[in-house]
């Protein structure tokens, strides 16, 4: 599904704020794991060196509960599934606070699952212009780790860790988003990008569609 824009049929979840799932799922332990990084596991930045990182886990604080793995993410905020559980209910919570405390979103992982759909562009009607957004991270600022791990929830760089990850920095322009036209999403990339003090690029593409009844 990388290639698909995946969202969820109820877009007041998050008060309107981006159904978009960003995330790219995992199918296996180890991208449970890597799923986790940024919100379990926690980038040690002054310890940290560019050929060893450090981690600290947030369930040794009781900040994260062990029994919670991340299913998927909209523009940061997780999905969390609760194995200690059968059904696995799912929560969500705001990325960024400072801790976690996660509310109930659906009773079991089967109705998230459900209500996952992906998303298909409206067909073009008249003329009426269409704009395809690119989005180019151009500068990772005064705290490229931060930004770094941040792009672990983008689908293009969420199997990347450790030194690859690191290796990004060196790659520079990268992309974020390519020829697509959900202004939203464009919007919500730029927001995040630049909180982390990171210089983001935005080019548009207009495309006129001809009326099929002229």
């Amino acid at each position: 599904m990388e290639a698909q824009t995946l969202m969820l049929e109820e877009a007041e979840w998050r008060d309107g704020d981006g159904e978009v799932l960003t995330g790219s799922g995992a199918v296996d332990v180890p991208g449970l794991l890597a799923e986790m990084e940024g919100y379990r596991f926690i980038l040690d930045q002054q310890a940290s060196t560019p050929g060893h990182l450090v981690w600290s886990d947030a369930a040794d604080t009781g900040d994260w509960q062990p029994h919670w793995v991340v299913l998927q993410n909209a523009g940061g905020d997780p999905l969390i599934g609760d194995i200690s559980r059968p059904e696995v209910p799912v929560l969500w919570d705001w990325h960024g606070q400072g801790h976690w405390s996660p509310q109930p979103l659906y009773p079991s992982l089967q109705m998230l699952m459900e209500r996952i759909e992906v998303y298909t562009p409206p067909p073009a009607t008249g003329v009426s212009p269409t704009v395809f957004y690119t989005v180019h991270l151009t500068d990772l600022g005064d705290q490229p780790l931060k930004v770094l791990t941040a792009l672990k929830a983008h689908a293009s760089y969420s199997q990347l860790a450790g030194a690859n990850l690191l290796k990004l920095k060196h790659q520079l322009p990268l992309k974020l988003l390519d020829d697509n036209i959900s202004e939203s999403w464009k919007d919500e990339l730029v927001r995040r990008f630049e909180a982390l003090g990171a210089r983001v690029q935005v080019t548009g593409r207009v495309f006129r569609a001809a009326d099929p009844g002229s």
